[in-house]
């Protein structure tokens, strides 16, 4: 009865998974409409604030795209059971391009300040390592379990860039100036550093609490 509490419960994991990447992939869209489509032209805002130290932005936005794009497919169990070797390759690039692109972010903020944010990117940027990096050591000494579990808490921190944008797509966000960019940023990290380790941990209890009232 446990393995079939354990496997309803996985269902509905899954299926709650399949909808927050569909909610993730339209934010995708909706930053690179409202925003990260201007990059493209030279005389944007955009591509005037990022002129100064635009070689600096390239490495630093080059592999943290390959991040979020790959890092999406590595929560595919189906990936991971029919095509192990593609799996590990693209989390060996996503490991790869953590190291590059997280290290640089914190040039950039240097570069191209908001003093207040500073701070901010810093904190992104080490957990978005350190959770990198233990999932690395959980899957090289054979933890896999925990290994899944620190993805879950690593990629988040690269999903801030998505989600900060989407929110700051909202007009009324926007309208709050520098105060909604610091607000929006701050919240958004909060929620990334506590919110998988809560799902991660309801989903166990939620699996070992089904199996007490049925025994009951």
């Amino acid at each position: 009865m446990a393995t079939a509490a354990w496997a309803v419960s996985c269902r509905r994991f899954i299926q709650a998974k399949h909808v927050m990447f569909l909610v993730y992939c339209l934010l995708m869209v909706v930053v690179w409409f409202t925003r990260d489509r201007l990059l493209l032209d030279p005389h944007s805002f955009l591509r005037q604030r990022y002129a100064p130290v635009s070689w600096l932005v390239m490495l630093h936005g080059f592999p943290g795209a390959v991040a979020l794009f790959l890092g999406v497919f590595q929560f595919s169990s189906r990936l991971r059971q029919r095509h192990l070797r593609v799996h590990r390759l693209m989390g060996r690039i996503y490991v790869g391009s953590v190291a590059v692109s997280a290290p640089l972010a914190l040039l950039v903020s240097i570069k191209l300040p908001i003093p207040t944010l500073l701070m901010s990117t810093v904190i992104q940027a080490s957990a978005w390592v350190l959770t990198t990096a233990t999932a690395l050591y959980c899957v090289r000494s054979g933890r896999i379990q925990q290994h899944r579990e620190w993805m879950t808490r690593s990629y988040p921190f690269a999903a801030v860039f998505v989600v900060v944008r989407a929110i700051l797509a909202i007009p009324a966000v926007a309208r709050m100036g520098v105060l909604g960019v610091e607000t929006t940023v701050w919240s958004v990290i909060a929620v990334a550093c506590f919110l998988p380790s809560f799902l991660i941990e309801w989903q166990k209890l939620s699996a070992s609490v089904r199996p007490t009232k049925a025994l009951a």
